[in-house]
């Protein structure tokens, strides 16, 4: 065994994800000034120390070539344009530069720290196994906090924990079923379980992703088995659903949550979200270019309202305001490229094509529709994003390592020609 194998980021990269969707509590964060230490921060920093102690392993710093090192160059170019843009701003705080710098590097940098740490289906087997403790530690918190405090007329809801990642689990345990070692029941009841949680969470976006990524997944999935165990699955869950949350009077709750949509101008939370944005672009009219700065702060309704900066509804407005037109494009190529490059091809490893559609299937989805909501200003959830980027971009590599296993019987070897000729044996017919 190579010693540097035990010092694999993949583990950790696990972890982040984990932590970043379990572990979001105020009660794990350690402030310092106005930058904020969570879990999945200390983790991050332990991938930066692995690389650093691989510095003696050649292998583990090797420039790839082609399109991966295509990928990584435009990615340096990126990181070192927001270290320069990032320095020297009048009036703006260190720790505000690091906590935007932050949000991005996340997904920016991740898949290129990890990537090569993904190298064997075991390897695939840990990530899967992460993702479906992740959503099973999310989904048990949430129906935690129900069981304590359900109320119909004024239900929970819990914004922080990692609900957005319950439609990857639900996929895996369609795809993967077998490489987690989850018998058939068993994975039925789990599903059921993530389900249940993710409903009470009373999150529209996951409700749309959710059906989208198992529609793909159904569409894309090899052979009738995927169609069958979605079935099996989604049927009977959606009945039984229905008659329990009928008889606990949550289904009104439910459905007022869902067709509120066409009501928002009567939500006061709609009137705030349409502020924000709205001021965020006023700034970006100021500064269309280059943005008004990494750290930039900023306040609708004056400082004891809402803070445009640290947290936006709208991902492409939180960017355009601070890092401009010429920044978000830098930011926003590198993972673009990773998806496009990876996802939108085929592979002749069936282990590579299989994970290529869970992923086409999850997601491409998650990214746009929590896009929309603000996921890529919210640093757990680009902690997550930057985990499945690196997941896609080791599709790339080991695309290019893996031997494709072969499933034809080999050719006999000819034999010699002696000039006789054996006449063809006939083969009865039963």
């Amino acid at each position: 065994m190579n010693p540097h194998r035990r010092l694999s980021t993949l583990h950790l990269l696990g972890l982040f994800a984990f932590t970043a969707l379990a572990l979001n509590d105020d009660r794990f964060v350690l402030g310092v000034g106005s930058f904020k230490l969570s879990p999945f921060d200390v983790l991050f920093v332990a991938m930066l120390v692995v690389k650093a102690l691989r510095l003696a392993d050649p292998a583990a710093y090797a420039l790839p070539r082609g399109l991966l090192g295509l990928l990584l160059g435009i990615q340096s170019l990126s990181v070192v344009y927001l270290l320069l843009v990032s320095m020297h701003h009048p009036g703006i705080e260190t720790g505000d530069v690091a906590r935007d710098l932050r949000i991005v590097f996340y997904f920016l940098c991740t898949p290129f720290l990890c990537y090569k740490d993904i190298d064997s289906p075991a390897a695939y087997a840990v990530l899967q196994k992460y993702i479906v403790a992740a959503c099973l530690a999310v989904a048990t918190l949430m129906l935690l906090e129900q069981v304590q405090g359900f109320s119909v007329s004024n239900p929970l809801r819990n914004v922080r924990l990692g609900v957005w990642a319950i439609p990857f689990g639900v996929v895996s345990l369609l795809y993967f079923r077998r490489t987690l070692n989850v018998s058939g029941p068993k994975a039925y009841a789990l599903t059921v379980y993530m389900l249940l949680a993710l409903v009470f969470s009373l999150n529209r976006s996951q409700y749309l992703q959710l059906a989208v990524s198992v529609l793909i997944a159904v569409m894309l999935g090899a052979g009738p088995e995927i169609r069958r165990r979605a079935i099996l699955v989604f049927a009977p869950a959606a009945i039984a659903g229905v008659l329990v949350f009928a008889s606990i009077g949550y289904l009104d709750v439910l459905a007022n949550r869902i067709f509120s949509v066409e009501r928002l101008d009567e939500d006061s939370s709609y009137g705030a979200r349409i502020q924000e944005m709205q001021g965020q672009m006023d700034f970006f009219a100021e500064s269309p270019v280059f943005g008004k700065g990494a750290g930039f702060r900023s306040w609708v309704m004056g400082e004891n309202g809402f803070e445009l900066s640290t947290f936006a509804h709208n991902s492409w407005a939180f960017y355009l305001m601070k890092f401009g037109v010429v920044g978000t494009t830098m930011i926003m190529l590198p993972p673009l490229l990773i998806l496009l490059l990876t996802l939108l091809r085929r592979y002749a490893h069936p282990g590579l094509e299989l994970h290529r559609r869970y992923l086409l299937a999850t997601a491409p989805v998650y990214i746009f529709i929590d896009s929309m909501s603000g996921g890529l200003a919210y640093a757990p959830k680009t902690a997550f994003t930057g985990f499945l980027l690196c997941y896609c971009l080791s599709l790339m590599r080991n695309a290019q390592t893996m031997p494709v296993p072969s499933t034809a019987p080999s050719a006999p070897s000819p034999r010699p020609d002696t000039g006789r000729r054996t006449p063809p044996r006939v083969i009865p017919h039963a």
